[in-house]
């Protein structure tokens, strides 16, 4: 076996600028210009950018390989995949250019592995341990145990504020000498923009845990999770839901059946609907009336329908769906635990701003950003990735967040940091969308310069582990690579992809960026993609040797 090729060492003080002018060839002026279907092309924010220049390569600097390994190459036919689908950029940590550099100039749908952008930016801008807060603000006195007044929590965008902090918020309260509110309890999303599309835009499918959009206040990632049991003590299934939530009617028509744990016996549907739709009221400008604090269930109360068999002999089953709005679903928790706890309310609970002169009486914290992005990119998390991206732009230019203005920040701290990418276009942060676009190269030449800052160890600890854990708990297992490389992966309908680190046998790391894209017409099944990147990592495993 031929020694291995080792790139020029580059300084440990090498700045992006500098990388930046060591592009690539201008064969690749062609791919560039062909970009994938669906691209409408501008370059300013508020569209995908055009097709870029070139980076142009001195020609005293070797040129990266182009074409893809022979292992790689031979598996395409029978994948029914051709080359031009497939985009790869392979770097040691410290070359001053890479090793391969396959069509990386082209624009393609790069799925979740946009999260590797948001994430690099927001602990480069935010800081590693800059925390989200949610504040509870009260107008008037708290006199023996009961608030003259009223009572707003106000949401900051806390990307993960879990049923155990609204819990712990709920009782701090209390024990902060809470226990009867004479006024509205309010609910206020002002920090952030309320998104212009609606949960099911994307694929159909609007109660799926990953299409919640973005709101400043997201109790539980706005995911109800419903409980399904085997109730022995009264002969029939159970139900309950996580949060628990108040004005939510359950109609529970399952049944329990004696039988092994078998698809056939064993056969759940779970359905939501509500009859009437949230009416703006002119007492709450930012939304409306979501629940009545005192009011019985009416006939236009949401509604949940757990229909169908559990088999005997099945294990208890926890079922995530969207079924709230961000506002009903932080509201129906708070009230269901508020008076779980005992309190009170006389008012109406209803999403509206904070009143003028309320004050803070209570903050609660986030978790860190750096723990926040392990649930971002090991699971791939979609909202909580969009909520970190929107705080940059509150960051950068104050609320309420929106796209536009994170689309700003990223683009100016690329320009700070020296960075070119004129293919790049984020569309949310977080990948689940048709029309983000980025090269293979511009995301390598991030997690290159990612991989020298100060804040790398959080920035890898994020990612998931190969054969280990996250997205990758079953790829790749009981091969030489299981446990040596800290990736994410991106999937879908129109694109396979996986970007990040691997450590080699002989302690080199690489960085490693695939995107696998579909053509016009064309279904790319997930399995597809996988081998084409599981080919290319092996090729780094056995030693990275390019053909003569």
């Amino acid at each position: 076996m031929a020694p291995r090729p080792h790139p020029p060492q580059r300084p440990a003080a090498a700045s992006p600028s500098s990388r930046a002018l060591l592009g690539y060839v201008l064969g690749c002026i062609l791919s560039c210009m062909i970009a994938a279907p669906g691209a409408a092309l501008e370059t300013t924010a508020s569209g995908p950018p055009a097709s870029p220049a070139p980076r142009v390569q001195p020609e005293s600097t070797p040129k990266a390989h182009g074409d893809l390994p022979r292992a790689v190459a031979n598996l395409l036919p029978e994948l029914t995949l051709q080359a031009s689908q497939i985009s790869a950029y392979v770097r040691r940590v410290d070359a001053d250019q890479p090793l391969l550099a396959i069509d990386a100039e082209r624009p393609r749908v790069p799925a979740s592995v946009t999260k590797l952008i948001t994430s690099i930016a927001a602990l480069d801008l935010l800081g590693p341990d800059y925390q989200w807060r949610t504040e509870a603000l009260i107008t008037g006195e708290v006199i023996a145990g009961t608030l003259e007044g009223d009572l707003t929590i106000k949401g900051y965008g806390d990307p993960y504020l879990s049923n155990e902090a609204f819990a712990r918020l709920i009782r701090t309260l209390r024990e902060k000498g809470i226990r009867h509110i004479v006024g509205d309890l309010r609910f206020d999303n002002s920090q952030l923009a309320p998104p212009s599309a609606e949960r099911g835009d994307f694929d159909g499918a609007a109660q799926r845990s990953y299409n919640a959009l973005p709101a400043a206040l997201s109790l539980n990632r706005q995911v109800t999770y419903i409980h399904l049991y085997n109730d022995r003590e009264r002969g029939g299934v159970g139900v309950y839901t996580e949060p628990p939530l108040s004005h939510l009617d359950i109609d529970n028509q399952a049944r329990v059946v004696q039988a092994p744990c078998k698809g056939r016996f064993h056969r759940l549907n779970v359905r939501f609907s509500e009859p009437q739709a949230e009416q703006p009221s002119s007492a709450s400008p930012d939304g409306g009336d979501i629940a009545a604090g005192t009011a019985p269930p009416t006939p236009g109360t949401p509604r949940l329908t757990v229909s169908g068999t559990f088999a005997s002999e099945c294990a208890d089953e926890r079922i995530p769906r969207l079924i709230l709005s961000p506002q009903r679903h932080a509201a129906a928790a708070f009230d269901a635990l508020w008076r779980e706890a005992g309190g009170t309310i006389s008012g109406q609970v209803i999403a509206a701003s904070a009143p003028a002169g309320a004050e803070v009486f209570h903050t609660a914290y986030s978790q860190p950003l750096h723990e926040v992005l392990r649930t971002v990119n090991k699971w791939s998390d979609n909202l909580m990735a969009r909520m970190v991206f929107l705080a940059l732009g509150v960051e950068h230019a104050g609320p309420p967040g929106d796209l536009l203005k994170s689309r700003e920040a990223l683009s100016l701290w690329l320009a700070e940091r020296g960075f070119s990418f004129p293919e790049l276009y984020i569309d949310n942060g977080s990948g689940l969308s048709r029309d983000t676009r980025l090269s293979a190269a511009a995301l390598g030449e991030l997690l290159t310069w990612a991989y020298h800052q100060p804040w790398m160890p959080e920035f890898m600890a994020s990612m998931a582990i190969m054969g280990v854990d996250g997205t990758l708990t079953k790829r790749m297992r009981k091969e030489p690579i299981e446990g040596r490389a800290h990736m994410k992966t991106g999937t879908v309908r129109d694109a396979s992809c996986i970007a990040g680190y691997v450590l080699d046998p002989d302690g080199q790391r690489w960085v490693v960026v695939v995107l696998v894209n579909a053509l016009p017409d064309q279904h790319l099944a997930a399995w597809h993609g996988h081998a084409v990147h599981h080919g290319l990592l092996r090729w780094v495993m056995d030693g990275a040797e390019l053909p003569e």
